[in-house]
């Protein structure tokens, strides 16, 4: 038995592939769905920290739902993508990272490439000044902070931290967007393998650029929602919410988007911050 091995799909004949990509939507939708529901059992008993765990987990789980959904957007012509985009479906940072894109309204593939090239970084420089202050990245960060307690180094000091920071926490914005727009998608009939095939037919032969407009994107979402519907393949869960978030949130396909992480060394920093500094005199 082999586990994190979504790439051997790739194995199995073409016709076949959608069907195995629905079974797995189908399982990770239940599993999505279900931690929302605990997730918002746990904030109406006011238990924020267990709630942000949760939220995490459940915002991970819906983006590899999306990530599935990218590979069939995005084809089999080209393995060594389609295997870059499955390996993407294994990796923390590439989860978050959907997470973070798809609250966004890029205007063009470049916008979403740029953005994404700024959460890929090991390490980044911020501040009043911009240069202040180093820190590792932000999307690793806050999910390790929220699940362990951990005695971290930076610049200026050394100090314990944990978790129960979020306890007093009174915030609105969980379920979070990755998840209300992969369950959006569910109510739709995107997870099912017909939906699959109507979104596979839409895409079919569409070539994206970095000048792509999200006019584009829009109109093709549009279309694959008509036919969805058309098809009879709608749930009767199905709300005015989940059709705005599928029409306007669901964001360019990111399987030509690399996810990995920039490699950023400390001494790499200190001289950017070095040559701020002596710009300024």
């Amino acid at each position: 038995m082999k586990p994190r091995d979504l790439v051997a799909i790739l194995n199995v004949p073409k016709a076949e592939r959608l069907a195995l990509i629905a079974e797995g939507l189908d399982l990770l939708a239940e599993h999505v769905s279900t931690l929302r529901d605990d997730l918002l059992h746990l904030q109406e008993a006011g238990r924020s920290r267990g709630a942000a765990v949760i939220d995490g987990l459940a915002s991970e789980e819906a983006a590899k739902m999306l990530i599935l959904l990218d590979v069939v957007r995005m084809g089999w012509s080209d393995t060594a993508a389609v295997r870059g985009q499955l390996r993407n479906f294994y990796s923390h940072l590439a989860r978050g990272i959907y997470g973070r894109l798809i609250a966004g309204r890029p205007a063009d593939l470049a916008e979403v490439r740029r953005y994404a090239e700024s959460l890929r970084r090991s390490l980044y420089l911020d501040g009043p000044n911009d240069v202040d202050w180093i820190f590792r990245n932000s999307i690793e960060a806050e999910r390790e902070e929220s699940l362990y307690v951990d005695y971290v180094t930076s610049e200026d000091d050394s100090a314990w931290i944990t978790p129960a920071r979020l306890s007093d926490l009174k915030l609105t914005s969980w379920p979070s967007m990755a998840v209300d727009l992969a369950l959006a998608l569910r109510h739709l009939g995107c997870t099912t393998q017909a939906g699959l095939e109507i979104i596979a037919k839409e895409w079919d032969g569409f070539s994206l650029d970095d000048d792509t407009h999200w006019a584009k994107v829009e109109a093709i979402n549009k279309s694959i929602l008509i036919k969805l519907h058309a098809a009879g393949l709608c749930s009767s869960d199905l709300t005015r919410v989940d059709v705005r978030l599928a029409l306007e949130q669901w964001i360019f396909p990111l399987g030509g988007v690399d996810l990995s992480q920039i490699k950023v060394t400390k001494t790499e920093l200190l001289a950017e911050r070095e040559r701020w500094v002596t710009s300024q005199w």
